[in-house]
């Protein structure tokens, strides 16, 4: 083929043995086109290195992909609220998705490499994608077609030239920490996030900082790791609550504010009383942590500037400006007190 001629729909449908109306079926993701035929014509895009050409909408409203893990917590509906708006202010669409599990194997799914070829062929301008896990090979496959990718709170290890953003989750988990302790407390419990997220592996670190700045023990007992969410807090709780009087805690530092509300069950079910018999701070700072009784002290990260910070940065790479993928983007944490945290009844 000619390398100076523009390579057309018609000469990706010539390559992958089918009609170029097929071809553009595939490339629009129709339910009326085989999974084989839409594998052959993405396969002939990335040979070809095919680019979709824009259209007036197209041109007008390119679009960005966002993927999460989740689309039903108060932390993501904050960072899509930001993304959503700064969208809208750039004149690009998001076209929001998740990662199920199982994953439906009728179309393309998210991090597949069909899924990022046809992203490429499709004009989008980047990938945002929001906690979920994303491979060495996914992201090697992502740079190597030339997608841009912005990784929000990462779960695994974030390669060389891939972009993320966060907050300052160690900074956070030494200021948490650090209130529990000004009011005396000794013994001080974490009910952490998984062990492969980054961000929860930052703030059990500043965790750990602040206790050893202050010359306290770490207790492995008082030390958990599980999913941000209400039935690990809850889970844990109960055990930690369980423990002899001389080795319970009299404070939880939970590592988000859904885990803070289920410590805040399991406290209730022992007959403990928030914060006269038991001290509770969170992070994150969503519309929860007010409407808690009592209202909860905890970490406010900035979730909505999160969002669009990762918008600006795919619209930024768009135009020429490239993606600071040497240095994570972190965002300044700041505690939020409320009422959930007191001085202990036993010191």
């Amino acid at each position: 083929m000619d390398s100076g001629r523009r390579v057309t729909l018609d000469d990706v449908a010539a390559a992958a043995g089918v009609s170029k109306s097929a071809a553009s079926k595939a490339l629009n993701n129709r339910a009326d086109v085989s999974a084989a035929t839409r594998e052959r014509v993405l396969a002939a895009c990335a040979d070809l290195g095919y680019v979709r050409p824009e259209t007036a909408p197209a041109r007008t409203y390119p679009p960005i992909a966002i993927v999460s893990d989740d689309l039903a917590t108060a932390y993501t509906i904050e960072v899509l609220k930001g993304a959503a708006t700064a969208a809208l202010n750039a004149g690009v669409a998001l076209n929001t998705t998740y990662t199920p599990q199982p994953a439906p194997r009728k179309h393309p799914v998210p991090f597949e490499p069909e899924w990022f070829t046809l992203l490429k062929a499709t004009d989008y301008l980047g990938l945002i994608v929001l906690t979920s896990p994303l491979t060495h090979e996914q992201q090697a496959s992502a740079r190597r077609i030339g997608l841009p990718v912005v990784l929000i709170d990462p779960s695994g290890n974030v390669e060389a030239g891939v972009a993320s953003i966060g907050a300052t989750n160690w900074n956070g988990g030494v200021d948490a920490t650090e209130h529990l302790i000004g009011l005396g407390h000794r013994r001080i419990a974490m009910v952490g996030g998984p062990e492969d997220s980054v961000p929860a592996q930052e703030r059990r670190q500043g965790y750990l900082s602040a206790l050893q700045m202050h010359s306290l023990p770490t207790h492995a007992a008082l030390i958990s790791c599980g999913p941000f969410t209400y039935e690990a807090g809850l889970r844990q709780g109960r055990r930690l609550l369980a423990l002899p009087d001389d080795e319970r805690p009299t404070a939880v530092f939970a590592a988000s504010d859904t885990t803070a509300l289920g410590v805040y069950e399991a406290a209730r079910e022992a007959g403990l009383r928030i914060p006269d018999d038991f001290s509770v701070v969170g992070f994150d700072d969503t519309e929860m942590a007010g409407w808690a009784a009592p209202r909860l002290t905890t970490v406010r990260q900035p979730l909505f500037r999160m969002g669009q910070e990762a918008v600006r940065m795919i619209v930024d790479s768009h135009h020429g400006r490239p993606l600071l993928t040497t240095t994570p983007v972190r965002l300044s944490t700041r505690l939020v007190i409320r009422d959930s945290a007191a001085p202990p009844r036993r010191v």
